[in-house]
C-alpha cells in the first residue's frame, strides 16, 4: 500500500549494442527511460536523432488503425458475451513481433486502400447522379429534345420556373402577347416548371421577368426522360459495383487479427523509439538515464550483463525523494487496488508524497453507499458483478473496474439496511434511521462524517511533515487548525451539549491563541514582517472556507434521499397500475423494472461523481498536491491482446 521505491541509473554503453540493448530492456519492461540532462554541449554529448523513425511509425499506426476500423465495419458481428468469456488472446512479445514481421502490411494496406478509394468514388458519383436526377425530375414530362432547343429559327424556346404564387398573374399578363405559348410541365416544392415558346421573345422577356419567371438551362441531351433513365441505370450499376467491392473487403476480414497484431507491434516499436530519442550519445558511446523499481535492481543488472557482456558502465542510486521526475508506480492490493483509478483520475502522487489510494478508498466507498442507500440496488449490482467475475475472462483493468463497483454496492447494501430501503420499500423493512422522520439525525451524521474526513486529511499532512522531520511545521500547519476548529465547534454546540462555563471559557481562549498562532506562523516563509503577517491573516481567513467544506457533505443526505423518494414514487405508480387488471400488472412490472433500473443508474452515477468531488476538493485540498509522472513501461497495454515479456 505505497509508492514503489525507485532507483535511478546512468548507463554508458557502446552504440553498436544499442538495438539489442533496447530489445532486451523492452522484454524486461520494468525500466523507465528519462532524458539525460547535459550541461555542457561542448563535451561532444548530443541528442540521438531518430525523429524520422518516430514519424514513420506514427504514420504507419494511423494507417493500420484505419485498416482495422474498415475491416471491423465489415466483419461479422460476434456475440459480446462469448467474447468476454473467451477473453483476450495472450502473446509473448517475441511471438507477437515474429507474427507482425511475417505479415505483409504494405501490400494488404494498399489493396484495402484501393478498394476503399473505389467505394468513395462510386459513392460520390452516385451523389452527383442523384443530384442531377433531382434537378431533371421536374422536367421529366417535357416532350422536347433538349439538345435541339436552340435550333428553332422563327421562335425562341426557353424553360424556367416561377413561384406558384405568381403563376396565375404571369398567365394573365402574358395573355395579350401575340405568338406566345406557355406550357406547365410540373409543380414541385412551391414552383411551377414552364416551357415558353415565343416569336418575339425580347418583348415577352421583360414581362416574364417582371412576373417572377427565372430562366433555367436544362442539363440534358435529348429527351429528359431518357436522361433520367440513363442516370437510373448508372446508379444501379454503381450500386452493383459497390456491393462487389464490399464483398471483396468482407473476404479480407479474416486479416483483422493480423492487422491488430501489427498495430501492437508498431505500438511497442513506438515506445522503443520514444525511449531511443531520450538517449544521449558521443561518437561511440550511448548515455542512458532512467529508473527501475528498487526491488528489480538485480534483474535489471542481469539483463544488462546478458545483453552487453560487461561492455558497459552502470551507476545506480536510490531516487531522490524530492525529484519531480521520479516515475510513479502504485502498489496496492485487494480492496485499495480497486480504487487506484480514482487516484489516477485526479493525478498520481509525487515521489515524496504518500499514495492516497488506501486512504481515500474507505471514505469513497462509504460515501458512495450512503448516496445510493438502497439494499436492492446494491444487491443486484453485487450479484451481477460476482457472476461477471466468475464467468468472464477479463483483463486486470476490467476486473478492478468491476471490483470497484462491487465494493460500492456492498456499501449501498449496508446503508440500504440502515435506511430500511429495498427498491424504495417494495419489501417492508424496519429502518434503523427513518429518512422520512429523522432528517436532523442525517444532518448530524453528515457533519460528523465531514469532521472525521477533513481531520483525517489534515492528519495525513501532519504525518508527512513529521516523516520529513518537520514536527514544528506539523504543529503550525495542522495542530493549530485542529485546536481552532475543535474550539469553535465547542463554542457553537456547548449550550446544546450542556457543557460547563469553564469548558466554554477554555475553548474560547484556545481558539484565540490558535488564531494568533496561525497569523504568526502561516507566513513564516515570507521574507518581510509585512509579508509574514499578510500571509498569516490570509491563512486565518481560510477558516471561512471550512463552513463550505462542512456544508458540502450535506450531499450525502440529499442524494440518498432524492434517489429513495424517486424509488418510492415509482412503487406508488406501479401499485396503482398493478391493481387495475392483468394488463395493468404486466405494464406495472415493465414500469418497475425500467424505471427502477434507470433510478439505480442515476444513483450510482451521482454517487460516483459526488464522492469523487468530496475526495478531490475537500480531502485532497488538505494534504495532496499530485502531479507525479507515470512509470512508462516499454510494452504497450494493448486493447486487443495480453502481451507478456515471458
Amino acid at each position: 500500500m505505497a509508492i514503489v521505491k525507485m532507483s535511478k541509473f546512468d548507463l554508458y554503453s557502446f552504440d553498436y549494442d544499442r538495438e539489442k540493448l533496447l530489445e532486451d530492456l523492452q522484454k524486461f519492461n520494468y525500466v523507465h527511460i528519462d532524458e539525460k540532462k547535459v550541461d555542457d554541449e561542448n563535451q561532444g554529448v548530443r541528442n540521438l536523432d531518430n525523429s524520422e523513425q518516430i514519424v514513420s511509425t506514427s504514420e504507419k499506426l494511423t494507417k493500420v488503425k484505419w485498416a482495422i476500423d474498415l475491416l471491423e465495419k465489415y466483419s461479422e458481428k460476434h456475440n459480446k458475451i462469448d467474447e468476454l468469456k473467451q477473453g483476450k488472446k495472450t502473446f509473448r512479445l517475441d511471438e507477437l513481433t515474429k507474427k507482425a514481421l511475417d505479415f505483409d502490411f504494405d501490400e494488404h494496406y494498399k489493396e484495402l486502400s484501393s478498394l476503399d478509394k473505389r467505394l468513395t468514388e462510386l459513392d460520390q458519383n452516385n451523389q452527383t447522379l442523384n443530384q442531377k436526377k433531382s434537378e431533371l425530375t421536374p422536367w421529366e414530362e417535357l416532350d422536347l429534345d433538349i439538345s435541339k432547343i436552340d435550333d428553332f429559327e422563327r421562335v425562341k424556346v426557353v424553360t424556367g420556373t416561377v413561384s406558384d404564387k405568381f403563376i396565375d398573374q404571369l398567365k394573365l399578363n402574358t395573355k395579350d402577347i401575340e405568338d406566345i405559348y406557355i406550357e406547365e410541365i410540373s409543380r414541385n416544392s412551391g414552383f411551377v416548371y414552364l416551357l415558353v415558346i415565343a416569336k418575339d421573345y425580347e418583348k415577352a422577356q421583360d414581362i416574364l421577368r417582371d412576373n417572377g419567371f427565372v430562366n433555367i438551362n436544362i442539363k440534358s441531351h435529348g429527351l429528359v426522360k431518357d436522361e433520367i433513365r440513363n442516370i437510373d441505370e448508372q446508379i444501379i450499376e454503381n450500386k452493383k459495383q459497390y456491393k462487389e467491392i464490399e464483398d471483396q473487403i468482407k473476404s479480407k476480414t479474416d486479416l483483422t487479427e493480423q492487422f491488430k497484431i501489427y498495430h501492437d507491434y508498431l505500438e511497442n516499436n513506438s515506445l522503443k523509439e520514444e525511449a531511443t530519442s531520450k538517449i544521449k550519445r558521443t561518437d561511440k558511446i550511448d548515455i542512458i538515464e532512467g529508473y527501475v523499481p528498487t526491488d528489480k535492481e538485480k534483474d535489471f543488472e542481469n539483463v544488462l550483463q546478458n545483453s552487453l557482456n560487461n561492455k558497459y558502465y552502470l551507476e545506480m542510486n536510490p531516487a531522490d525523494k524530492n525529484d519531480p521526475n521520479v516515475p510513479i508506480i502504485l502498489k496496492n492490493r485487494g480492496f485499495a487496488k480497486a480504487f487506484e483509478s480514482i487516484t489516477g483520475m485526479y493525478s498520481l502522487p509525487k515521489y515524496n508524497e504518500v499514495d492516497p489510494t488506501p486512504l481515500l478508498a474507505p471514505f469513497y466507498c462509504f460515501f458512495s453507499g450512503m448516496m445510493i442507500g438502497d439494499l436492492g440496488y446494491g444487491l443486484i449490482v453485487f450479484l451481477a458483478i460476482i457472476v461477471a467475475l466468475k464467468i468472464f475472462n477479463l483483463d486486470e483493468k476490467k476486473k478492478q473496474f468491476l471490483k470497484f463497483f462491487m465494493f460500492i454496492s456492498i456499501a449501498s447494501m449496508f446503508w440500504g439496511y440502515i435506511y430500511g430501503s429495498f427498491f424504495g420499500g417494495i419489501i417492508p423493512m424496519t429502518p434503523i434511521i427513518d429518512t422520512s422522520k429523522n432528517a436532523m439525525t442525517l444532518i448530524v451524521l453528515c457533519l460528523i462524517f465531514a469532521f472525521i474526513h477533513l481531520f483525517f486529511a489534515l492528519g495525513i499532512k501532519a504525518y508527512m511533515l513529521i516523516r520529513d522531520h518537520k514536527p514544528l511545521d506539523a504543529f503550525y500547519d495542522v495542530g493549530l487548525w485542529y485546536l481552532i476548529i475543535i474550539s469553535i465547534l465547542i463554542l457553537l454546540s456547548g449550550n446544546l451539549l450542556g457543557l460547563p462555563a469553564v469548558a466554554m471559557t477554555v475553548a474560547k481562549w484556545i481558539a484565540i491563541a490558535s488564531a494568533v498562532g496561525i497569523v504568526l506562523t502561516a507566513g513564516r516563509d515570507a521574507k518581510s514582517i509585512g509579508g509574514k503577517l499578510g500571509s498569516g491573516l490570509y491563512s486565518l481567513y481560510g477558516i471561512s472556507g471550512w463552513i463550505g467544506d462542512f456544508v458540502s457533505y450535506m450531499r450525502l443526505m440529499a442524494l440518498g434521499l432524492s434517489g429513495a423518494y424517486i424509488a418510492v414514487a415509482i412503487n406508488m405508480i406501479v401499485k396503482m397500475m398493478a391493481g387495475s387488471s392483468i394488463i395493468g400488472f404486466i405494464f406495472g412490472l415493465i414500469v418497475f423494472v425500467v424505471f427502477q433500473a434507470f433510478n439505480a443508474f442515476l444513483s450510482y452515477l451521482s454517487a460516483y461523481v459526488h464522492s469523487a468531488r468530496l475526495i478531490f476538493v475537500e480531502m485532497f485540498n488538505k494534504f495532496y498536491e499530485g502531479g507525479g509522472v507515470p512509470f512508462k513501461k516499454l510494452i504497450t497495454e494493448s486493447e486487443y491482446f495480453n502481451i507478456t515479456n515471458k
